[in-house]
């Protein structure tokens, strides 16, 4: 039976000689593979609606089990910036590879459906990548059944003061009660309270946001700690984004 849905495509690869698998995020049946026959011969119908990183309307054949099968699509959003940018589709990668990792196949998750279009939608308009990626993995955590204490000092409730990150606490202390740990990470204050800020916040409350190199790096060395520490997944992309990153510094 034909259904129409929405999706935002995920990857896609060869099967067989010419056919491809396709697998997409839908909004109404979570994540699906879908099988398209002659994907990878020259001018199929489907090509533009399985690209990576693109947001679509479908109507297939839709399985509980095993492959699904696209019929027809109308293009929604194609994230062209994202497309076109070598850096920034480092960090769409990740984020589609990422958010893939975290959700059980076949079941529908309208709010992760929803942050996933957000961020990258914020990616595509220029927003600060390094800022839009580590908010999407502040806000997985909880879907990983990693839950951080981020609002406030876990000794004494305080959010004004200098903080600091506890791996060993899973959670934040702030300047007068960092000796509980004293393997806090080596990251700046600054970049403590920016992660609290992120898991306070809706994504589309972030615009254009003035921070130093040093403060972007302290972001991404906390969110590294906290996903090997306790997540523990090891990404293609993220190893791909780490080089390509390195590159980017290296050059500014």
């Amino acid at each position: 039976m034909n259904e129409r849905f929405e999706g935002i495509v995920l990857f896609k690869r060869p099967h067989r000689e010419h056919d491809g698998l396709v697998k997409i995020f839908t909004q109404e049946f979570g994540t699906k593979m879908f099988f398209v026959r002659g994907l990878y011969r020259g001018h199929h119908r489907l090509t533009s609606a399985c690209l990576p990183m693109t947001h679509h309307a479908y109507i297939g054949d839709i399985q509980d089990d095993g492959l699904s099968f696209l019929k027809e699509s109308q293009s929604i959003q194609l994230f062209q910036r994202l497309q076109a940018d070598i850096l920034l589709q480092a960090y769409g990668i990740y984020v589609l590879q990422l958010l893939d990792a975290s959700l059980e196949d076949n079941q529908a998750n309208p709010k992760l459906y929803q942050l996933l279009l957000q961020v990258l939608e914020a990616l595509n308009q220029g927003l600060a990548p390094q800022v839009i990626v580590a908010y999407l993995e502040i806000h997985l955590l909880p879907v990983f059944g990693i839950h951080i204490q981020w609002a406030s000092c876990a000794a004494c409730q305080v959010s004004d003061r200098p903080l600091r990150f506890s791996l060993k606490r899973q959670s934040v202390l702030c300047d007068r009660h960092a000796s509980l740990d004293i393997h806090c990470l080596p990251v700046s204050s600054r970049a403590v309270h920016l992660a609290r800020r992120l898991s306070q916040v809706d994504l589309k409350q972030i615009q254009n946001i003035n921070l130093s190199d040093q403060t972007l790096k302290d972001l991404r060395v906390l969110m590294d700690a906290i996903y090997q520490e306790y997540v523990g997944i090891r990404l293609k992309s993220k190893s791909y984004l780490d080089q390509i990153t390195q590159l980017d510094w290296s050059s500014t």
